[in-house]
């Protein structure tokens, strides 16, 4: 967190200071609405009793919309651009739908979610804009980059038979790589650009490749 923080302060600096003939520095935040559609495989849960063979708890099956919010700097080249940005996005899992998601496996397993398995994702990334239709006011883009995600899940609470089981975590605390690729319109509006995009993200963490969606991305560039 302190290190997301610090990121935010070095953007807004840069944004003040960078002064180059032919070349625009910009700072902006946005906020994102996102699908998730990160899946992890869930094994050995202390209590409950083991399935036949191996299984996997799809967590977009569990979890509904997220939500965050983040930082930018462009740098402006006139047709292309470089976004630095950083972000924050949450998702808590449905209790219902978990417990349905869990009882797929275990069949009238007398069990309860309690609380607890809300995701947090802390993300840097260095995009590449392209405008491919530079016209007064709007202006449609294609994107792509990618940067590193910070992953960690607050620990899950199950009751099972009315006793609490040990906690646990969907995914591991884990600092990975991830890659995007979307498109988006800015819409400039005199010193103002308000701009709203949708991209595929890419997390590689530990449990296997994941990719989740964001449903909007909307900002604005001062």
């Amino acid at each position: 967190m302190k290190s997301f923080i610090f990121g935010c302060v070095i953007l807004v600096t840069l944004s003040a200071s960078a002064q180059t003939p032919g070349v625009s520095v910009d700072f902006g935040v946005q906020g994102n609405v996102i699908s998730s559609k990160i899946n992890a495989t869930l094994r050995g849960i202390a209590g409950l009793p083991a399935p036949t063979g191996t299984y996997e708890l799809a967590l977009e099956e569990v979890y509904g919309l997220g939500l965050g919010g983040g930082v930018h700097l462009d740098v402006n080249l006139g047709i292309l651009s470089f976004r630095a940005s950083g972000d924050y996005i949450t998702i808590s899992p449905d209790k219902e739908k978990f417990q349905n998601a869990v009882q797929s496996y275990f069949p009238g397993a007398p069990f309860e979610f309690s609380e607890g398995g809300r995701i947090e994702i802390f993300s840097g990334n260095v995009n590449l804009k392209f405008v491919i239709l530079p016209i007064p006011v709007v202006k449609p883009y294609l994107t792509g980059g990618g940067g590193l995600a910070h992953v960690k899940t607050t620990p899950a609470k199950l009751i099972f038979n009315g006793q609490p089981l040990p906690e646990f975590e969907f995914l591991k605390s884990q600092t990975v790589g991830t890659l995007n690729v979307g498109a988006g319109v800015d819409f400039q509006l005199g010193p103002l650009a308000l701009f709203g995009e949708i991209k595929v993200n890419w997390l590689f963490i530990e449990e296997g490749t994941s990719a989740y969606v964001p449903v909007g991305t909307i900002g604005v560039t001062f």
